[in-house]
């Protein structure tokens, strides 16, 4: 092969496209290539490289083509690397195809090796604890597992306990398929081993395959807790196997968009006497449910949703299931969580005919329309007027307080006769309508 080097396996990653060629490779100073024994490298490199040889073979001569025809005179630097980049995604339909200049080396400085590294804290951007005991994680990438095992374990520790799980990769870009075996290991039963994924890989013609971890506590490991994964268009590579693995298993719900579609290796290849580095598609997954995976087609969502109300449907699922569980303590927990969630929403729209008919006096409570709205104030309460938000039929609750709710009562004519103060920490209160 004519490549002067090949670099570091890049796992599933758009990371190494987007992060760590850029990271790597991000202020270039080049001299002109030779375009012709550059664009020829290129194409040799990925006739022996490229994870389908007919397609490898038909994206060469395509370079080569071009190059003959002059697609590529007078071209050089990012503007070259530009051009080939597009020539080669628009042909194959590979967003994981990427050519970058490299910064000039000696032949004594070994070839860079590109970082797969997200820029939060190894990809777990937050981990937190929601109302309602859902943990959350805003998972932005996965990191070498070397790097980023210690922060795994310890991310996965903070959720246990958890009453439902959120993973959040709307903004996640990829990673390396060894850090998701360790996180998926956590959401399994340990004493039976799930086979996730595998990747084949041309050059070596191995297959490797990723199962889960046994070496995971029992008592550590979530196998029943049940598991929302947000999805974006955005999502990509490492990020839809996340997805993908939990969904052919049938272990997640996942809501928000089909994911980008990428499910392809790469491999870094410097070219052009190391004037260019050009990363090659040199592997794919096979899931081992399907025998197929997600390239060109993304994974589709289980519920279909924009991205950003993705959160808030997952948060609303989690809580309906944790209401309908039976479990005792749990329902209630689950119905306040719910209150905050629709008050942080701003609530439900109300007529001004209903308003009217629930505002008055009620003994020490006050309720009046005002600037639109219905407005409430408990006179031996510090006498501030607070505006009321709708949260279902004849409940609501104060704007900003999420551990109080009020329940207007109606008698079997529908006037209304009362109102029931729900609190968070107490047994409730009634008070009577006056006249």
């Amino acid at each position: 092969m004519n490549a002067k080097r090949v670099l570091a396996r890049c796992g599933m990653g758009v990371g190494m496209l987007a992060l760590g060629v850029a990271a790597a490779f991000a202020s270039p100073i080049v001299p002109k290539p030779d375009v012709s024994a550059l664009v020829e490298e290129l194409a040799q490199a990925i006739r022996e490289n490229y994870v389908f040889p007919d397609k490898g073979e038909a994206a060469a001569a395509m370079l080569e083509d071009n190059l003959g025809q002059g697609a590529y005179d007078g071209l050089a630097d990012m503007e070259l690397a530009q051009r080939l980049s597009t020539d080669l995604r628009e042909f194959t339909k590979d967003r994981h195809f990427g050519v970058r200049p490299a910064p000039p080396r000696t032949e004594s400085e070994s070839a860079p090796t590109p970082r797969n590294v997200p820029t939060s804290p190894f990809g777990f951007n937050k981990v937190e604890r929601l109302d309602g005991n859902i943990g959350y994680v805003d998972l932005r990438g996965f990191a070498p597992r070397g790097l980023a095992e210690p922060t795994v374990h310890a991310a996965m520790k903070l959720l246990q306990g958890s009453d439902a799980l959120i993973f959040d990769l709307r903004k996640n870009g990829g990673g390396d398929p060894g850090t998701i075996q360790v996180v998926c290991s956590y959401l399994f039963d340990p004493d039976e081993p799930v086979h996730l994924n595998s990747l084949y890989f041309r050059p070596t013609d191995e297959t490797t395959e990723f199962w889960t971890q046994p070496e995971i506590l029992e008592s550590e490991a979530m196998p029943e807790t049940p598991i929302w994964v947000l999805t974006s268009s955005y999502t990509f590579s490492g990020g839809e196997e996340f997805a993908y693995n939990l969904k052919t298993r049938k272990r997640a719900t996942l809501i928000g968009e089909t994911t980008g579609g990428g499910a392809h290796p790469v491999n870094g290849f410097m070219v052009g006497d190391h004037d260019l580095v050009a990363m090659i598609p040199v592997g794919r997954a096979i899931n081992p449910i399907t025998g197929d995976n997600w390239e060109g087609k993304g994974v589709a969502p289980d519920v279909e949703a924009p991205a950003e109300e993705a959160l808030d449907i997952a948060i609303a699922q989690a809580l309906e299931h944790m209401a309908a569980s039976g479990e005792q303590g749990k329902d209630e927990q689950a119905a306040w969580a719910m209150v905050a969630l629709q008050a942080k929403n701003g609530g439900l729209p109300i007529s001004e005919d209903k308003m009217l008919e629930i505002a008055g006096a009620y003994g020490e409570r006050l309720v009046a329309v005002r600037d639109g709205g219905l407005w409430y104030m408990r006179e031996n309460a510090g006498g501030t007027w607070r505006k009321l938000v709708c949260i279902g039929e004849d409940t609501f609750v104060l704007d900003g307080i999420s551990d109080f709710k009020l329940v207007f009562e109606r008698g079997d004519d529908g006037a209304v006769t009362g109102v029931t103060g729900h609190y968070k920490v107490r047994g409730p209160d009634y008070s009577a309508r006056e006249g």
